[in-house]
């Protein structure tokens, strides 16, 4: 078995969203949960944009000659995000996803990043194994939720622009601990819907969509309720958030709202970590 990590390339896309589409699908179908990629074309939409924003380094996995997986790492802020890493299920079990989480371990190592995270699928216990033996440690769970949509319009949400990302670094610094601008604004760039919620003209809270999108917020009340406005302006596979239970409160806001529970995933993340000390929705990578 001759396996080599080639550079990710635009040119490589439609066979990568291929297998990120089969291989999620493979596992949510044996699970018996909904599919997260139900299809290539959404895979697409993922791997499209990870290949091509200039804040992510991704690599290719090639065997014999074949392209059979890959993974990526973004460093647009100061925490990296891993993922989405996927492998061709016709090679899983080959040590292939080992070689590829290894390289973003050394990539992040080689940029000097204090601290990477990523999100598990919690029924996938092979990949909880591996992340762990690599160092990952787990740090939280995270509840995949479906926005139920506000019955009414709120005049104080409007939607995200360029203009809004000082007020974003604020907000996120005071959710994560650390400025998340950088990949706001390759969000905006992308056109990923965004919200941000005002109160008498201060913004209090902010949203982007897909669960490549994340939030912050002044209160837990100010998020439940900018999450429910996005809904009524998204469809629903887009209108889903990860609520931390480190914050059970908030998962029993949310419930209470009519937010509903999908499944769970693991929060693990390699060097140090300080937990977020406020209200957040975070990424499905960081």
């Amino acid at each position: 078995m001759a396996l080599e990590l080639v550079p990710a390339t635009a040119e490589s896309i439609p066979r990568l969203s291929v297998i990120c589409h089969e291989a999620f699908s493979a596992l949510h179908d044996r699970c018996g949960i909904e599919r997260d990629i139900p299809s290539p074309e959404v895979g697409e939409m993922i791997i499209g944009q990870t290949v091509q924003r200039p804040d992510y380094t991704g690599v290719m996995a090639v065997l014999d000659g074949e392209i059979v997986g890959s993974n990526f790492i973004t460093f647009a802020d100061e925490v990296g995000g891993v993922g989405p890493i996927t492998v061709d299920p016709k090679v899983q079990s080959k040590g292939i996803g080992r070689v590829l989480m290894q390289w973003a371990i050394d990539e992040a190592r080689r940029r000097e990043t204090r601290q990477v995270r990523l999100f598990q699928e919690a029924i996938n216990t092979a990949s909880l194994s591996l992340y762990t033996a690599l160092g990952f440690d787990w740090r939280d769970t995270g509840v995949l939720m479906q926005a139920t949509p506000a019955a009414e319009e709120d005049p104080e949400v409007r939607p995200i622009t360029a203009e809004d990302l000082p007020a974003i670094a604020e907000l996120s610094r005071q959710s994560y601990g650390f400025s998340r601008a950088g990949d706001a604004a390759q969000l905006i760039t992308w056109e990923v819907p965004g919200f941000l919620k005002l109160r008498g003209g201060k913004p209090v809270a902010y949203l982007f969509s897909t669960l490549f999108g994340h939030a912050g917020a002044e209160t837990e009340e100010d998020l439940l309720a900018l999450a429910a406005q996005a809904a009524r302006h998204l469809p629903p596979p887009l209108a889903k958030f990860i609520c931390p239970m480190s914050r059970p409160g908030l998962f029993r806001k949310a419930l209470a709202t009519g937010h509903r529970t999908g499944k769970v995933l693991s929060y693990m993340s390699l060097g140090d970590f300080t937990p977020p000390p406020g209200a957040h929705f975070p990424s499905i990578q960081c």
